[in-house]
């Protein structure tokens, strides 16, 4: 999966593309399997950011190379450990506090987020994948916390989204048996939604952007919102919740766009934003 990014701002590894409503975070620093350092998780924090402040009507998080990621770069981790214990927790705080804030923003987007995974898919980059709204995977992808093999614990969101995904033993036997988990396991669990060659996996992803891009953007943020706050609200909240949005989504023009379509046998054409 050897992209080359066109029109793109090269920043520390991590590059952002638009393409007709579509956002792509491309991930670029492919000699080392795409590996996280400080520089690339502030990079990564800073291009949310600015989806953030203007939303696209969709996101696509890809990478370079034949690996999405494999985690924290460990080889600087050693050089750390040379430093004071003071100095290394100083910039283990920069690095996990940059990339929370860029899960946390991915995740509190309005419009989807796709993410496509190919190859090792380990560590922290188990944990941006499962934060994504939606996954394509290739089929040689291979889903791997890692963190215990070098005696730590998960970090960006993985301890909080993969037990929603795959289930509360599934997620413990990754972490405490740091077992490996390949493409079909994972759709078979329902944490991907389509398998493919791994020379397909642009195009499977592109197809699936434009179908979302062109889809109505306040009723996929509402989708968002409402299935994510229902797993933590009761059914009555839940109701009343999917009440009020429905109710305020009636008065929009994708909504008259929609039904008109419906009756008329044609397909709906939605434009607006958020």
């Amino acid at each position: 999966m050897n992209h080359r990014f066109a029109e793109s701002a090269d920043t520390a590894g991590v590059h952002v593309e638009y393409q007709q409503g579509i956002a792509f975070i491309n991930l670029d620093r492919p000699a080392t399997r795409n590996s996280f350092d400080l520089s690339m998780g502030i990079a990564l924090r800073d291009c949310v950011r600015s989806l953030v402040a203007q939303p696209p009507r969709v996101v696509v998080l890809r990478s370079s190379g034949e690996h999405f990621m494999v985690g924290g770069d460990v080889r600087h981790f050693q050089t750390l450990l040379a430093d004071s214990k003071a100095a290394c927790a100083e910039e283990l705080a920069l690095l996990i506090g940059a990339v929370n804030e860029a899960v946390i923003g991915l995740t509190e987007l309005p419009c989807p987020v796709l993410g496509l995974v190919n190859g090792s898919v380990a560590g922290f980059g188990l944990s941006l994948a499962v934060a994504c709204d939606l996954l394509i995977a290739a089929e040689d992808a291979q889903f791997l916390l890692a963190y215990g093999a070098i005696g730590a614990t998960p970090d960006g969101g993985a301890s909080w989204h993969l037990p929603r995904h795959v289930g509360l033993h599934r997620a413990l036997a990754m972490a405490l048996l740091n077992t490996k988990m390949d493409a079909h396991q994972a759709k078979a669990l329902g944490l991907v939604v389509q398998v493919v060659p791994p020379s397909d996996l642009p195009t499977a992803g592109l197809a699936i952007a434009n179908r979302l891009a062109s889809g109505p953007a306040a009723a996929h943020a509402g989708v968002k919102r409402l299935l994510r706050e229902g797993l933590q609200a009761d059914l009555g909240a839940s109701l009343e919740a999917e009440k009020a949005l429905f109710i305020a989504l009636s008065s929009t023009e994708d909504f008259a766009e929609g039904v008109n379509a419906f009756c008329q046998r044609r397909s709906a054409k939605f434009t607006a934003t958020y």
